[in-house]
């Protein structure tokens, strides 16, 4: 099922693609980079699902093809600390646990706006998103983030826990306003889904997140 997911989907941001590159002739062409800073609200599904959202950072820049009409394309380099909270069963009495999952997140999305311009274009966006993960730490009840070697002799490292590649899905809504010659202020709403499993072993675990963003575009070019 999850496969069947991925493959529509990328069909159809290639869909879009060959669409948008059809309609761009005769029509101006820009690039837009900016920086972008939020927060994460992520947790892990299937055989986690009863595990609760943490908070964490989300920042980095992004670069944005875009035709002067309704079409754009957008790709993003961020660090994303996604991960989950739950509760441990431990002996004498349970324990409050948040896993932090550090990755370097590279969502590629189509975009399109409800209006062809103005000072305020809504959009929406879809496409897959790429994590490389950097680094994994644990913090039990109240007490700092360790890392996984410092509290379990049996671990190296956090990745003999955890898969160092996660494939997702990303959709959302975005808001550019504009705040000056070839300058918006941009919000964006996004929600990621996790394909793969992020846990090495016999369970299935994904990441869920929402993640908030704004940002700045500048124009750089015809």
């Amino acid at each position: 099922m999850k496969k069947q997911f991925l493959k529509f989907s990328v069909l159809s941001l290639f869909a879009m693609i060959l669409s948008a590159g059809a309609h761009a002739q005769g029509s101006d062409r820009v690039w837009s980079i900016g920086p972008e800073m939020g927060v994460n609200f992520s947790k892990w599904g299937n055989d986690a699902d009863d595990s609760d959202y943490k908070a964490g950072l989300v920042a980095g820049g992004f670069v944005t093809y875009s035709i002067r009409d309704t079409y754009g394309f957008t790709a993003k380099v961020l660090f994303s600390q996604k991960g989950a909270a739950y509760t441990m069963a431990a002996p004498g009495e349970d324990v409050d646990v948040k896993t932090q999952l550090n990755y370097i997140e590279i969502p590629i999305t189509a975009r399109l706006f409800f209006n062809r311009e103005g000072t305020v274009r809504p959009n929406v966006f879809f496409g897959p998103s790429f994590g490389f993960l950097t680094g994994a730490k644990v913090k039990v009840e109240d007490g700092d983030y360790e890392n996984y070697e410092d509290i379990d002799d049996n671990i190296d490292s956090y990745k003999d826990v955890y898969n160092t590649f996660d494939l997702g899905l990303a959709a959302g809504l975005g808001l550019n306003i504009r705040v000056g010659e070839e300058m918006y202020f941009i919000i964006d709403a996004r929600y990621t889904y996790g394909l793969t499993d992020i846990a090495k072993g016999n369970s299935s675990v994904n990441n869920q997140a929402v993640a908030v963003s704004a940002g700045l575009s500048f124009g750089i070019g015809n």
